[in-house]
């Protein structure tokens, strides 16, 4: 038996294949929409990050600050009033020692350059100190200029000419060595010798006996104080005309 399709069912038919197309055309990936995934978008945004420029130590780091270095303390020549230091009765100074040296630390370079001349030597009494003085010829090069350098200290035991090397003999004690950059002969053609006096003995002083001169070596002058009791003492250095002041305690406070 034969069965013929009608029209009706052909059409059903067509419908559906219609709509079956239309379904797979409505999924296809290519106009789906999709709601990103957490990892997609910490990912995304990673990668979306311009790369920010780690710092540098020398970015990172601050300018240096520039510290002002601290001046080296000088050695200056001291005021008009020739003070160096304060007299104190009550202690006992060991040396007292300027502008001396520059090299080998012998206490001798270039004292062969010193400018003054030993005029007179002399001693003085006050109150709480004497006094024991060195008088030079002033400078033609420096007129308002004073000795600026020169050592003073106890000597340890006792004191040695500088050229010989022999002891040297002073009354009292204990012996106070002065040093001082000087000439102790003129040095012009006739080179004559200073006329200052090469030993002193007051009578008046209390605790200063005796000042002895072991002349000049190599441009450095040497005297040598006797000295009855080891006191503080101070030096002084004085212009017009340039003088080297040694003021030694008359006794101790002490």
């Amino acid at each position: 038996m034969k069965y013929q399709t009608t029209p009706s069912l052909n059409g059903r038919l067509g419908l559906a294949v219609i709509s079956i197309l239309v379904l797979l055309a409505a999924c296809s990936t290519e106009d789906m929409a999709f709601d990103p995934s957490k990892e997609a978008i910490e990912n995304q945004g990673t990668q979306d990050e311009e790369p920010t420029e780690q710092p540098t130590q020398e970015t990172t780091e601050e300018a240096p600050t520039y510290i002002q270095p601290t001046p080296a303390t000088q050695t200056t020549p001291p005021g008009n009033d020739g003070a160096i230091d304060e007299l104190n009765c009550a202690t006992t100074r060991e040396e007292i020692k300027f502008h001396w040296g520059t090299d080998s630390g012998d206490g001798f370079e270039n004292s062969i350059y010193g400018p003054y001349l030993l005029n007179d030597a002399r001693t003085g009494v006050h109150a709480d100190y004497d006094r024991f003085v060195l008088e030079f010829e002033p400078d033609i090069n420096d007129p308002d200029g004073s000795p600026d350098s020169f050592h003073v200290f106890w000597a340890d035991g006792t004191p040695l000419s500088m050229g010989s090397g022999d002891p040297i003999s002073v009354s009292g004690k204990n012996a106070l060595e002065v040093f001082v950059l000087g000439y102790g002969y003129s040095r012009n053609e006739s080179a004559e010798p200073s006329q200052a006096p090469q030993s002193l003995s007051p009578t008046r002083t209390g605790n200063l006996k005796q000042a002895v001169w072991d002349g000049e070596f190599e441009g450095v002058l040497h005297w040598v104080l006797g000295v009855q009791e080891k006191v503080d003492f101070r030096v002084l250095s004085i212009p017009n005309p340039p003088r080297l002041v040694v003021d030694v305690c008359r006794t101790s406070s002490e």
